[in-house]
């Protein structure tokens, strides 16, 4: 027996969160020289030009391949597999993922582990991002992205197998005598 969790996130979110997040370190570093580090502040800020947009598309599908790769050690061995989409169905906006996982799954924590999914693609698009500017921002979000996986584990974990309905005394042997 198996169940599909199924995480629905959004480009656009994510996209925006990085965006922001690059935003932010621009506009600190910017106001300790507003002159000299104007064109480092533009530079470092993921922006809406085409080569951003392009360059944060391809972070994002390795963040998503680095998700899923990751998530592959809980699919169910049985009958399980694992898929995701960016933009399917009439939704350029969706990203979409389907992990069959052993029944034991617990069904509560869908919402947890989309949220941490999230998380874990834009601190790896974070890290890559930044890797070219400073290297040791880069390393910062790298391990928030290890630590998320962290998280997303403990999303994974089964629950108790189900008692049998069979009692141990039930539980016999017997000896036959051979001629």
């Amino acid at each position: 027996m198996s169940k599909t969790i199924t995480l629905n996130l959004k480009k656009s979110l994510i996209m925006e969160a990085v965006k922001a997040d690059t935003y932010q370190r621009a506009q600190a570093d910017k106001s300790l020289d507003t002159v000299a580090n104007a064109t480092l502040a533009y530079n470092e800020a993921a922006g809406d030009e085409t080569y951003h947009e392009r360059k944060l598309l391809r972070l994002l599908r390795s963040g998503l391949a680095k998700f899923a790769t990751m998530m592959n050690e809980f699919v169910d061995p049985e009958s399980g597999s694992l898929s995701y989409s960016i933009g399917k169905q009439g939704d350029d906006d969706a990203i979409t993922m389907t992990i069959v996982v052993s029944d034991r799954y617990n069904s509560g924590l869908a919402q947890p582990l989309s949220s941490l999914a999230e998380d874990y693609i834009v601190y790896n698009m974070d890290c890559v991002w930044w890797q070219s500017f400073k290297s040791d921002l880069a390393k910062d979000y790298f391990a928030m992205a290890n630590d998320t996986l962290t998280y997303i584990r403990l999303c994974l974990a089964k629950t108790a197998p189900s008692a049998s309905s069979a009692s141990y005394d039930q539980v016999s042997g017997t000896v036959t005598q051979n001629p």
